[in-house]
């Protein structure tokens, strides 16, 4: 609460959950790529992709942009969609899991800041999908 004191005006009381998240989704609009690892800290996973392929993710996210440094994934993106950070990465699906099996049958899941993450990412691989029909 001192931290509050010193940020807020007299008499100001401290903004809610609500308001916070609310400013935070219409601060930031469309896509940022390339955050950090300090970005991601707090992110949970929030679930499953089905039916996307390694290319097409590196076709809307660029390359992987995040080292694990652990064997539990390969490859992982750290993006923010409308000012909410979203991570999508390989979970448990390499050698040492699963044996070898090549990206393009793995299974992509998603974490995030918030639980609205998932269907962020899985909106953008959709309106992407729908682009490429109609051409």
């Amino acid at each position: 609460m001192n931290m509050w004191k010193k940020l807020l005006k007299k008499d100001e009381t401290p903004p809610t959950i609500q308001k916070v998240i609310s400013q935070l989704l219409t601060t930031t609009k469309g896509i940022t790529l390339n955050h950090t690892w300090n970005d991601i800290m707090g992110t949970s996973g929030q679930g499953d992709l089905h039916g996307v392929d390694y290319n097409t993710l590196k076709k809307l996210f660029g390359k992987p942009n995040i080292e694990s440094g652990s064997e539990k994934t390969r490859k992982h993106w750290a993006i923010g969609i409308d000012g909410v950070i979203c991570t999508i990465y390989d979970w448990k699906q390499g050698k040492s899991y699963r044996g070898y099996r090549p990206l393009k049958y793995t299974r992509w899941s998603v974490g995030g800041s918030h639980e609205i993450s998932l269907r962020l990412v899985q909106g953008v691989i959709d309106s992407h999908r729908l682009m490429e029909m109609s051409k």
